[in-house]
């Protein structure tokens, strides 16, 4: 996982439409292999009775740029913490604040869209292979002559099953991280993006889902453990079989022979 801003792929200030033309965007690489965009940008100092009604504009402006990389049609989600505004979207993320709050607010960001980004590739990946459990769970209960073609494919199965309990693994530190003491500006705003895209519970119901992938696949992989080695014990007895006979029938023939006259 990508886990400092330092690892961005791209970087600088470019023309952004619908946000002021001092915009600064910095790109990174998923773990699903899109690309999440930043956009950091300074409020400007106004008079108090202007305030409001600026910033109503810039998140307004910014919720446009977010919401059409925004996947699904989902709407980005707007946060305010400590005179700041995120608007994020799993694509797309805008940080509007004072100039010296900035870089600090694109740290938390971009930690964060790491981490879901690598939770939302694994619901990804568990959603895919939960298509097939219905068609192999009867094999976790018999295998037989056949289904031995699907070995492979079974086993391939139970090996991505791991793949993906190991990265839930990895991944359930960092979620449940607590926020750093006393608050800070990028622990809060972490919390607050983790709160709104419900990660701690998307993660606990991956780490369910993987869990009965693991069980099934384990199943079935037990089941062809069986079956391959109840087949080799069957070969094994009639190889001794065949040779027995053949040892009979020699020495019945040793036998005739010697009581030739």
């Amino acid at each position: 996982m990508i886990t400092s801003h330092q690892q961005l792929a791209d970087t600088g200030t470019i023309p952004v439409n619908g946000l002021p033309p001092d915009t600064t965007v910095e790109r990174m690489p998923l773990a699903d292999g899109g690309v999440f965009e930043v956009a950091l940008v300074t409020v400007p100092a106004v008079e108090a009775a202007e305030h409001d009604s600026v910033i109503a504009e810039l998140v307004g402006r910014a919720s446009s740029w977010v919401a059409t990389a925004a996947a699904g049609g989902d709407p980005p989600l707007v946060t305010p913490l400590y005179g700041t505004h995120v608007v994020w979207s799993p694509r797309r993320a805008v940080a509007l604040g004072p100039t010296d709050r900035l870089a600090t607010m694109q740290t938390a960001i971009v930690d964060f869209a790491d981490r879901e980004a690598e939770l939302r590739d694994i619901e990804r990946r568990i959603a895919a292979a939960l298509e097939h459990v219905d068609g192999d769970a009867p094999l976790a209960f018999e295998f037989d002559e056949q289904s031995l073609p699907r070995r492979r494919e079974i086993a391939g199965r139970f090996q991505d099953a791991i793949s993906l309990r190991r990265r839930l693994a990895v991944l359930a530190p960092a979620v449940h991280r607590p926020a750093p003491q006393p608050p800070t500006l990028a622990g809060q705003l972490g919390e607050r993006l983790r709160d709104r895209t419900r990660v701690v519970e998307r993660l606990d119901h991956a780490v369910e889902q993987a869990d009965l992938l693991e069980r099934v696949y384990s199943g079935c992989g037990d089941r062809v453990a069986e079956f391959v080695s109840s087949r080799r014990h069957l070969t094994l007895e009639w190889v001794i079989i065949l040779l027995l006979a053949a040892e009979v029938v020699l020495i019945t023939i040793d036998l005739l022979a010697n009581r030739t006259p």
